[in-house]
């Protein structure tokens, strides 16, 4: 369900002025999780009516709307949500884990999507550390398939933290998810809302780290952002 919507964003959909929407509900538990309280299904704090009233109002202000969580491809409303987004004339993007191939293949299918953000957490054999459900493992490599031949702006991204990650990690992503438009190293963060802080740690990544990784596997992806 629609749980929360932020204002106005300039960070969230790349070359847009937005707004986020944010869902509730998650099938993952990453232990880097700063929306962990967006996990369990939380009782919406604005309506969608609310949300599509404000829309309406600042049509000369957004561009775009971003749909991010949780987990969105898991709220049964999320294609009705959309179309109406889209018949007032917005862009969409959507935030996705992308263990819900045939929801991102059904709004694709309709047009319903302009920007896909695909957060590609780790090699396959890592994922045990963010997934309730094994089966969603192979879930994952369908949904980049997907996005890589959808014909619409997409980006890959990973949080990068070298508690759980290793260079040779970030080679078996990006074989993974090779040959891809874009790739984006998110640079791990401590909050006070990280879902695991022990595992984690409080240090925020290193650059040197960062750009190590990108020298790496630049010949693999035609564009890598560091964020």
């Amino acid at each position: 369900m629609m749980y929360d919507y932020m204002m106005v964003s300039l960070v969230d959909y790349p070359g847009k002025v937005a707004s986020t929407v944010f869902t509730s509900g998650c099938n993952f538990t990453c232990p880097y999780c700063h929306n962990s309280q967006l996990i369990d299904l939380q009782k919406s704090i604005k309506s969608e009516e609310e949300f599509i009233d404000y829309l309406k109002k600042r049509k000369n202000l957004i561009d775009g709307v971003c749909i991010t969580g949780g987990e969105p491809t898991l709220w049964k409303d999320l294609k009705n949500f959309i179309k109406t987004i889209k018949d007032l004339g917005f862009s969409v993007k959507l935030d996705t884990n992308g263990s819900r191939p045939n929801v991102i293949e059904d709004l694709l299918n309709d047009n319903l999507l302009d920007y896909i953000a695909m957060d590609v957490k780790a090699p396959k054999n890592k994922y045990g550390l963010f997934v309730k459900n094994n089966e969603d493992i192979e879930r994952i490599v369908k949904s980049i398939n997907l996005i890589k031949n959808s014909g619409i702006d997409y980006e890959f991204r990973t949080t990068v933290n070298k508690k759980l990650l290793s260079t040779d990690d970030f080679l078996s992503i990006a074989n993974m998810i090779s040959v891809c438009k874009r790739y984006v190293l998110q640079r791990y963060k401590y909050s006070e809302g990280v879902l695991n802080k022990d595992l984690c740690g409080k240090e925020q990544c290193d650059i040197e780290y960062l750009l190590m990784i990108k020298e790496m596997i630049n010949d693999k992806i035609e564009e890598i952002l560091i964020r």
